[in-house]
């Protein structure tokens, strides 16, 4: 396949130009991010189509396709079961297009130094806005925040419940999780050629980390709480113990650290740590207040088999008669819409790239984490419905393809570049 040439690409951007685009909706009030984020989409797909970055190379992206497929085909019985179009075409725009971030994720098999980069550079625009707001509580966001529907009451006192930013705190947390974990990226990075740079790079590396999970705990979901302790347990198992990535003498200043932190907001306002250790004993009876409307969804299905098509089952689909809707639960949500043919084909996809990860988890441990945090939070939030999550999760599922020892010799998985290579 011939090679494109030039290191600029438009999907690196989209984190940044997404990010900035939510962040002007606080002067601008007819700006619209979901259809700015679809455009930039576009354009990253007619990229990725120049480039060839579209041409199936594996096994996996056979899978990927399909379930992409049959998402787009799905329309037939959506419409049937009495949804309007706008139902299905809000949904594409959300959760099954950015599925192009599959193939960018594969694009850049072995050097997403720049992606993560500028993926980290966007959760600090939206983190520091969001603190920002947080502590000054200007009367303009509260009343930004009502109309966009992130708070009940336009009032400092409701906005600080959790923090919001400028995307939400369902988002919000997800993606400092998933920042979190594009931090850790950088802590072993071999390719910077000196020792003087490495250093600089763990330090980058830890700031990063450190300040994605203090924005994922202000956040205040419940999900995201636990997610970003499993993500700290996690990272700090593979880098020390088991790959041996950083001597370990660094974990025992790590948890020094740590535990003084601890102590400094105990004693200062111990109340926090109580408000964190209520949410986080409250997370099993997220499951119990979910599964009486899952169980209803489940049993009114348009059909088992095929599911009731792309949206159905969304919070798009409120108020139409005879929707059976998942407020929160993604996996049910796409269950339900895709029925146990469109599951399988996501499932099977799923098994497929974490099994890659895992086989070469010392370049995959970043996706793999990405995956499974995706999946964990999704059991309780549509967190793969939102425009703004789903990029970096396809993104990671494409990288984690690149994993398996029968793909490592194919163009889209090379050592030296991915499939369009600058």
């Amino acid at each position: 396949m011939m090679k494109i040439t030039g290191k600029q690409r438009i999907s690196d951007w989209y984190y940044i130009l997404a990010v900035l685009c939510y962040t002007s909706t606080l002067v601008f009030e007819g700006v619209r991010p979901g259809v700015f984020g679809f455009a930039v989409m576009v354009l990253v797909f007619i990229e990725a189509a120049f480039r060839g970055g579209l041409k199936p190379h594996g096994y996996a992206d056979y899978i990927a396709a399909a379930y992409f497929a049959y998402q787009v085909v799905s329309v037939v019985w959506l419409l049937r079961g009495g949804y309007p179009l706008s139902v299905y075409y809000n949904e594409f725009v959300s959760s099954c297009f950015p599925m192009i971030f599959y193939a960018v994720g594969r694009s850049e098999a072995e050097d997403p130094r720049k992606w993560y980069r500028n993926y980290i550079a966007a959760m600090m625009i939206l983190g520091i806005t969001g603190v920002v707001m947080y502590i000054l509580a200007p009367r303009f966001y509260c009343d930004w925040a009502y109309r966009w529907g992130y708070i009940s009451k336009a009032d400092a006192a409701t906005m600080r419940v959790r923090m919001h930013s400028v995307v939400g705190s369902t988002c919000l947390s997800f993606l400092m999780v998933a920042g979190m974990l594009a931090g850790s990226y950088f802590l072993d990075d071999k390719t910077l050629g000196d020792a003087g740079r490495t250093k600089r790079s763990r330090i980058y590396a830890a700031a990063a980390v450190a300040a994605c999970f203090l924005f994922a705990v202000m956040a205040n979901q419940r999900s995201g709480l636990v997610a970003a302790a499993l993500v700290i347990v996690y990272v700090n198992y593979l880098i020390f113990f088991k790959l041996d990535l950083i001597p370990r003498k660094y974990f025992l200043y790590e948890a020094v650290v740590i535990i003084l932190c601890f102590i400094a907001i105990s004693v200062v306002r111990f109340d926090y740590i109580m408000k964190f250790i209520y949410r986080l004993v409250s997370l099993p009876t997220a499951i119990s207040e979910r599964s009486e409307q899952w169980v209803a969804a489940v049993n009114n299905m348009y059909s088992s088999w095929i599911g009731n098509g792309l949206g159905a089952n969304g919070h798009r689909a409120l108020g139409i008669e005879d929707a059976h809707v998942i407020a929160d639960g993604g996996l049910i949500k796409l269950y339900c819409e895709n029925g146990v043919i469109g599951f399988s084909l996501f499932a099977y996809l799923m098994f497929l790239s974490l099994s890659g990860g895992i086989t070469n988890i010392r370049k995959r441990y970043v996706e793999v984490g990405i995956i499974v945090v995706g999946l964990l939070q999704s059991v309780g939030s549509n967190m793969l419905a939102f425009q703004i999550c789903a990029p970096v999760f396809w993104f990671a599922v494409g990288r984690c393809t690149c994993g398996t020892e029968n793909e490592q010799n194919l163009k889209g998985c090379s050592e030296t570049g991915g499939l369009y290579n600058g």
